[in-house]
C-alpha cells in the first residue's frame, strides 16, 4: 500500500500540468464523471472512510438482547472501512478515455457477545468477551472506458462502461481457520460489470451533474462459493465555485444492493450476524459536502485536491446490519 501511494505521489508532483479548474470534475466521492483532452493523462490517489455502528434490522434499532432471541452468539458493535485507489486515466482521442484503478483494502470489526449461551449450527460455542479482528490487501481492479455520447452548448451526456476483476482475496480466514464474514472479504470475488451514464451541466460559476450506475455481477459463484448482491446508485450534486481556484459542492446519493447468493464452500460461522447471507444488503439515502480545490501555480499548481463528508438520511436493511455512519471520500490528482 505505501508503495502505491508513494508511486501516485511522485507522479503528481513531477509533471507538467494542464489548466485546471476546481469544478471541471464532479464531488470527491463521483467517479467516471469527467473526460480528459486527446493525449492528456491523469493520475491520482483516491480514499474512501467509512464508519459503521449501533445495530439495525429494516429500519428500526435493535439490541443485543434481539440477536440473543435469535440465536446468534456474538454481534459486531462497530466497523470502519478504508478504500485506497490509485487512478491512471489516458485520453486517446478528445471523446474517449480510460481509466486503470487497482485498490486496496483495509477494514477492522469488534465483536460483542450478545450473552446468547447457543452454540451456532456448526457447533462454534458462543463468545464470552469482546474482540476485534481486522484485514488489509490488495482490492480488485477497475478498468473502464468513459466515453462523450453527446455535448450540446454547455450540457453533456458521458457513458462508462467498465469491468472489475476479482483480484481480491475471498479467501480471508480467521485464526481457527473458519472463513471471516463475507463483509471482510477484500473482494468480490467475481467478475462485474460497471456500466453508468453521466449528464453533466454549466452555467458560469454554477455546475451540475447526475448519475446512474450499477455492478452487475457476471458470474453466479466465485471460488469461495458466493456472490454478492447486484448493486444500484442514483446521485446528482451542485457546485458553486467561489474562485478560480476553489468551489462548494452537495450531493444526493441513493444506493440499493441484494442479499448474497450462495454461501462459504468450506469451514465458516454462523455465530453472528455478519456471517449469514440474509443479513447483507439493503437501501441507503445519504447527502454529500464537498469541497473542491485546483491548485493555480506555485509547487502545488495544477494539483486538483478534493474531499467530501457523507452523512445518512434515511436506510432500510436486510435483516440485521451494522448502520452505515458518516464517511469521508478525499480525491488527489493532476494531469499532465
Amino acid at each position: 500500500m505505501k508503495q502505491l501511494v508513494a508511486f501516485a505521489a511522485l507522479f503528481i508532483a513531477t509533471t507538467a500540468f494542464a489548466d485546471i479548474a476546481p469544478d471541471s470534475h464532479g464531488p470527491a466521492g463521483v467517479m467516471y464523471e469527467h473526460l480528459h483532452r486527446q493525449g492528456e493523462w491523469m493520475v491520482g490517489y483516491r480514499a474512501m472512510f467509512q464508519r459503521s455502528d449501533d445495530l439495525r434490522h429494516g429500519g428500526s434499532d435493535v439490541g443485543l438482547g434481539d440477536l440473543a432471541d435469535q440465536g446468534y452468539s456474538v454481534a459486531p458493535t462497530n466497523m470502519t472501512m478504508t478504500m485506497h485507489m490509485l487512478d491512471i486515466m489516458y485520453a486517446p482521442t478528445d471523446d474517449l478515455t480510460l481509466m486503470l484503478m487497482p485498490q486496496y483494502m483495509t477494514m477492522d470489526m469488534t465483536m460483542t457477545p450478545t450473552g446468547s449461551s447457543h452454540h451456532d449450527s456448526h457447533g462454534t460455542p458462543a463468545h464470552t468477551e469482546s474482540h476485534s479482528h481486522g484485514v488489509s490487501a490488495l482490492g480488485d481492479t477497475v478498468m473502464a472506458a468513459l466515453f462523450r455520447l453527446g455535448r450540446v452548448a454547455n450540457q453533456e451526456f458521458i457513458g462508462t462502461l467498465g469491468v472489475s476483476a476479482p483480484t481480491g482475496d475471498v479467501h480471508k480466514k480467521n485464526p481457527n481457520g473458519t472463513s471471516m464474514h463475507y463483509g471482510m472479504q477484500v473482494g468480490t470475488g467475481t467478475w462485474d460489470l460497471l456500466p453508468s451514464l453521466t449528464y453533466l451541466g454549466r452555467d458560469d460559476a454554477l455546475t451540475w451533474g447526475a448519475q446512474a450506475g450499477a455492478a452487475l455481477r457476471l458470474e453466479d459463484r466465485n471460488k469461495a462459493g458466493f456472490a454478492f448482491g447486484e448493486r444500484y446508485h442514483l446521485t446528482g450534486w451542485s457546485a458553486w465555485r467561489f474562485a478560480p481556484w476553489i468551489s462548494a459542492s452537495a450531493r444526493l446519493q441513493y444506493t440499493k444492493e441484494g442479499d448474497i447468493d450462495g454461501h462459504f464452500d468450506g469451514p465458516h460461522n454462523h455465530a453472528s450476524p455478519a456471517d449469514r447471507q440474509p443479513n447483507y444488503g439493503g437501501e441507503w439515502t445519504e447527502v454529500g459536502l464537498g469541497i473542491n480545490t485546483a491548485m493555480q501555480s506555485g509547487t502545488f499548481g495544477g494539483m486538483r485536491i478534493a474531499a467530501e463528508y457523507v452523512f445518512p438520511l434515511r436506510d432500510h436493511y436486510r435483516g440485521y446490519q451494522l448502520a452505515r455512519q458518516e464517511g469521508i471520500n478525499i480525491n488527489v490528482s493532476r494531469a499532465f
